[in-house]
C-alpha cells in the first residue's frame, strides 16, 4: 500500500489465486482490479491462496473497509469474476466505492454482478 493511507475507508477485494481460480483466468481479472484499486481512494486488493469454493471459480470476496480497524464489514462472495463482463463490473464497482458502510455488502452492487453473488460472509481480518 505504498503511498496510500490505510486509515481511509474504501472497498477491499480478496481475489483468490488458488489453482482452480488461476486456471479459469483469475489473474486476468486481477489486472483490471489492480488498475481500479490504484485509481480509487482507500481501495485495497488482496490476492490470496485458495479461498475454498473451487466449484465457483474464480472467486472474490468484497467488503467495505472502514479504515480504522483490523477488519472489514461483512463480505459478499462473487463467483466467475474471470468472466470479462463480471470483471469489468467489479472493477467499475470498486471505482465507485464498492460496498458502503451500511453493513449490507451487496447494497449498490451493479446488476451485472447480481447473478455472480454466491453468498454473504463474515468480515475479513487484516494483519497478524
Amino acid at each position: 500500500m505504498t503511498g496510500r493511507r490505510p486509515d481511509v475507508p474504501g472497498p477491499v477485494v480478496a481475489l483468490c489465486l488458488g489453482r482452480r481460480c488461476t486456471s479459469t483466468g483469475a489473474a486476468a481479472a486481477g489486472s483490471g482490479l489492480s488498475a481500479a484499486v490504484r485509481e480509487t481512494r482507500g481501495a485495497v486488493l488482496v490476492t490470496t491462496a485458495c479461498l475454498g469454493p473451487c466449484g465457483l471459480a474464480s472467486v472474490a470476496a468484497v467488503a467495505h473497509r472502514d479504515g480504522s480497524g483490523g477488519c472489514s464489514g461483512p463480505t459478499v462472495w462473487l463467483a466467475g469474476v474471470h468472466e470479462e463482463e463480471r470483471a469489468a463490473a467489479l472493477a467499475a464497482w470498486v471505482r465507485e466505492g464498492g460496498p458502503g458502510a451500511s453493513g449490507e455488502p451487496d447494497a449498490g452492487m451493479p446488476a451485472t454482478l447480481v447473478p455472480a453473488a454466491a453468498g454473504l460472509g463474515v468480515p475479513m481480518r487484516f494483519g497478524a
